[in-house]
């Protein structure tokens, strides 16, 4: 993986954090948990317009394309609505400001795909479980119909999104999807002030 200035930023946080050297104040933890819980409340919202596969425990599977509609929605919020209100809280120089600025131009990558991806979903036509099948996978699991169907619906959808020419553009954003990934995990551990990793 490539080193970025922004990537060692937030290595450089993350050992700060590590060496207690950045003690998060009560509004930078206020931040960052209020941060998780909008981005809980968005990756968790039904959209009926994304099959789920609910049997999958303790969380629902969910479609690539609907994770790429999520983080749009969460950059969104984020700059819309969320930074603007906590900049004023925050100290100045915060690392938690900066954390999220970071996690904002992070998602830059997946971003510019966003309305392509969004597009390609809307124009695929996917078929839908055969009566037959579902009656099959009923009888062979003993889950409920509803869930079945669902399940199938699901599987047929990830397959559209393994086609070739999907499965590049996932392979192009992972890097993104990693960094992201980085910068959520040092954000919670400044929340949680589990700090010794």
């Amino acid at each position: 993986m490539t080193e970025t200035p922004d990537r060692r930023r937030v290595s450089e946080i993350a050992r700060s954090l590590n060496q207690y050297e950045w003690r998060p104040t009560t509004d930078e933890v206020a931040c960052g948990a209020e941060f998780f819980q909008m981005v809980k409340g968005l990756e968790e919202a039904e959209r009926s317009d994304f099959p789920r596969d609910a049997s999958a425990k303790p969380w629902p599977l969910r479609l690539r394309t609907e994770n790429v509609v999520v983080l749009a929605e969460e950059v969104a919020m984020l700059r819309e609505e969320f930074l603007p209100g906590w900049r004023t809280r925050l100290p100045d120089g915060s690392p938690m400001a900066e954390l999220i600025d970071l996690y904002v131009r992070g998602a830059q990558p997946v971003l510019r795909q966003a309305e392509a991806v969004r597009a390609a979903w809307e124009g695929a036509v996917l078929p839908e479980p055969a009566g037959d099948e579902i009656a099959r996978h009923v009888r062979y699991s003993g889950a409920p119909t509803d869930e079945v169907t669902a399940r199938l619906r699901f599987e047929t959808a990830a397959r559209w999104e393994e086609g070739p020419d999907r499965r590049s553009l996932w392979e192009a954003m992972e890097p993104a999807w990693n960094y992201l990934g980085g910068v959520r995990s040092t954000m919670m551990a400044a929340v949680t002030g589990d700090v010794e990793y």
